[in-house]
């Protein structure tokens, strides 16, 4: 049982919750080939990518503005290679995704070891999302103390 996600609705169509849902849940099925689980996780991979991405892509954005403006500004902007690193390593945690869904849930969950991995699946993706947006809550700290420095040395 393979199933191809349609990642992309047609231009001013919106993406139906059905095409969501095989997206991001999967039933429980009698029988998967580890080659059914590897596809099912690797289907998803390019979307994974793309919303850790763009999300990453508006963090870079919102430090660089952050950094930019109050007192002290300091333009601050993250290294092009930690951003790189940050990408390996999102898609090797991505990677031990099915491999976990292969070697340690099916073991214990059987058949709902499908169902399991999904919600594998989507709290990996929502955990990646908050580990990229963190970045955004260390630059805002930065910009509300560079402020208090500046309201306490003016008085």
């Amino acid at each position: 049982m393979t199933f191809e996600p349609r990642l992309r609705a047609p231009v001013g169509e919106p993406v139906d919750a059905q095409s969501l849902r095989r997206l991001l849940f999967r039933d429980a099925v009698r029988h998967e080939s580890p080659a059914d689980v590897i596809r099912w996780w690797e289907t998803r991979r390019l979307g994974y990518n793309a919303v850790v991405g763009s999300v990453g892509l508006l963090s870079v954005a919102t430090i660089a503005a952050l950094g930019a403006i109050g007192p002290n500004a300091h333009g601050l902007l993250l290294p092009p290679l930690a951003i790189v690193a940050y990408g390996v390593l999102a898609n090797v945690f991505y990677t031990l995704g099915w491999i976990t869904e292969l070697a340690l849930l099916r073991p214990l969950c059987g058949r709902k070891s499908a169902v399991v991995g999904a919600t594998l699946f989507r709290y990996g993706l929502a955990f990646a999302t908050g580990m990229t947006l963190l970045p955004n809550f260390v630059a805002s700290i930065d910009l509300g103390v560079r402020i208090v420095k500046w309201v306490a040395s003016t008085m």
